[in-house]
This record gives structure tokens, sequence and C-alpha cells, in this order.
């Protein structure tokens, strides 16, 4: 597995293929869809009252043998918070059961994930990188990262408020006894959505029409 970009290209010219290079590019064109970096030009300093941090590539080999390249940030060099950056997570408990439920109600348990969850979300770390090798066209450009890039300490709560926003104008209310298990009525049945962090239990009728509704959100 490589740990860097140049280490990535090697394997690819090892291997006779370009699958870590594409997976990297597949990655940058998810934070330019997603915009989440602002270019301040070429050579640049950094603004006023923001810091200068790192990111790389983690790269990994999924088990149908899909390469994946995710740019991560070093928030490890961003101060540590005085509050909590909690993202929800349901507990086994009560997962199983939502799991048994729709054996009461004739409802349907679907297991999903949100792609690319927390580029949805925007952070709150005063912070800016330079653009190293796989940034393209944006290499040796100075960076402020916009969105809640994997790594920083605060991107799992700002994606858990994000997603909690959703739900609620969708209509779900956090459950009494487990807040990460939201639920709403439809008609004569109630329908369940568990979270576990970017990890989903949707418990429904009509999977179809809530996600096309998540989509829309």
């Amino acid at each position: 597995m490589p740990r860097n970009h140049k280490e990535g290209l090697t394997l690819d010219e090892k291997n006779g293929n370009t699958k870590y290079r594409d997976a990297e590019r597949l990655e940058m064109s998810q934070h330019a869809k997603y915009s989440t970096f602002k270019s301040l030009g070429k050579g640049s300093s950094g603004p006023d009252g923001y810091k200068k941090i790192r990111v790389h590539f983690v790269y990994d080999v999924k088990h149908n043998g899909c390469h994946k390249a995710r740019l991560v940030a070093g928030g490890h060099l961003t101060d540590v918070p005085v509050d909590s950056v909690y993202s929800g997570v349901v507990s086994l408990r009560n997962l199983r059961i939502c799991v048994f439920l729709p054996e009461l109600n004739n409802l349907r348990v679907h297991a999903a994930d949100i792609g690319n969850a927390y580029l949805d979300a925007e952070k709150k770390e005063k912070v800016y990188i330079i653009g190293g090798p796989g940034f393209g066209e944006l290499e040796g450009h100075t960076l402020i990262i916009h969105k809640a890039l994997y790594g920083l300490r605060s991107s799992g709560l700002r994606w858990h408020e994000r997603f909690a926003d959703t739900l609620r104008d969708m209509g779900f209310v956090p459950s009494k006894a487990d807040t990460d298990i939201r639920m709403r009525r439809n008609g004569d049945i109630w329908e369940y959505i568990a979270t576990y962090v970017d990890d989903l239990a949707i418990i429904m009728k009509d999977l179809k029409l809530f996600t096309e509704l998540l989509i829309d959100k």
C-alpha cells in the first residue's frame, strides 16, 4: 500500500497501470465538485488569522479490487477544541431494535452510506494549505479549506449537524431513547433512520422516494 503520492505513482509504474493515479484524480474531482478549496493564487501568503496545515493522500484497495485515494487533513496541527466534537453513533442495542421493527410493521431495512459525506458540511477551523503534487493546476497555490475535510478535528460534528438539519427539514425528530435514531410518522406507520457517523440503517416502505428527496437536499 503506498504511503504518499510519489509511492502511488511508483506502484502504478511497476504494475503497468494507472489505478492509484486515477483514484487521486477521482478524489480531486470530487473536491472540485464540492468546492472544498478556495484558491488565493500561486505564491500568495496565508490570510491573517489562518493557520497553515498539511494534507496527504490515504490509499486503500477495497474488497472488490477498487483502488481508493482519500485526501486527509493534518488536523493534529490545529488547536484542540474546547467543546465536544462528537459525531452521532447509534448504540448496538438500539440498532438491533430498529432491525426488529420492520418485522412488526411490514417495513424494509436498508443499509447505506453517504458518499463524500463530510464535504457536504462547512468547516469552522481557519486553516489553509499549499497545494502539492496531485493537485494539478492548483499545485503551489495557497488554498483555504472551505469544507469539513476528513482529518480536521471538528469535521465529524459539522457533518452530524448538517445531516441532522436535513432530516429535521424532512420531518424526522430524534428518538427520546437514542438521539441518533430519528423517526417520523407516515400515515399509520413510523419510519426510522439510525446513524453511525455517515452509515445509515433506513427503516421505511418507500426508500426510492426518500433517497430522491435526500439527494435534492
